[in-house]
């Protein structure tokens, strides 16, 4: 049989596979978007907003500078100042000169200054805006956060469908190594034909071990956002 021929062969029976759905079977099992549920995604998001240290960090500046509002709010009441004397009807205070005092008795006086009671409107504006600018970093590091927890586990479940592959590919390998050594055995193959099945199966296991790696390291990266186990958040 010429190449050609070998050829013509392989593509009809590509062809043949397609037609009959089985290409389209592979691909629906090897997607992963059934996998991406927007309730999962969004209980991931939430449990990180909710346990992610820095969030409290964002949290207490708004908190911080709220109650400065407050403060400069109550700050009004220093613009005024009161005052209280005494002076006693007694004129053996001044025996000198005892009428010299006009005013007897208690006495108190309010004063007003008016240079911080035009200035406390100004405050409270600029207290009042640095509480939208806490706020407005606090939800800009949140998008911040939700975008790198999705990108985080968008990465792990690709790495659980390459390590779903590799190990039906590993699968495959044992299954035709064991093929292989039967047929060996019988003379129905050569040594040489043998250890090259015998090599693809290594490294097949090979990478399936580096899958598994790729699966916990991408597991412990939104495990690190969300501050808990992930089968705590994904049932």
């Amino acid at each position: 049989m010429t190449i050609r021929i070998k050829l013509i062969l392989s593509l009809l029976l590509t062809c043949c596979i397609y037609k009959t759905g089985f290409g389209q079977a592979t691909a629906a099992q090897t997607t992963i978007i059934p996998e991406l549920s927007d309730a999962n995604i969004q209980r991931l998001i939430d449990t990180a907003i909710k346990n992610y240290p820095r969030i409290g960090y964002f949290k207490n500046r708004v908190s911080v500078a709220e109650a400065n509002v407050s403060k400069v709010k109550a700050s009004w009441f220093d613009a005024l100042t009161v005052s209280y004397v005494y002076q006693p009807n007694d004129p053996t205070i001044n025996p000198v000169n005892p009428t010299s005092t006009y005013f007897k008795g208690a006495q108190a006086g309010v004063f007003l200054n008016f240079g911080s009671l035009l200035s406390k409107p100004s405050a409270v504006k600029q207290a009042k805006r640095e509480v939208m600018v806490q706020q407005s970093e606090q939800e800009e590091y949140i998008n911040t956060l939700s975008y790198e927890v999705k990108r985080r586990y968008f990465m792990y479940v690709q790495r659980v469908a390459e390590l779903k592959l590799q190990i039906r590919s590993a699968d495959d390998a044992e299954t035709q190594l064991k093929d292989f050594k039967i047929k060996f055995e019988k003379g129905e193959e050569t040594f040489d034909s043998y250890s090259k099945v015998l090599i693809q199966l290594t490294e097949h296991q090979q990478t399936k071990v580096q899958a598994e790696a790729n699966v916990f390291i991408a597991k412990a990266g939104v495990e690190e956002l969300i501050g808990t186990k992930l089968e705590n958040v994904i049932k």
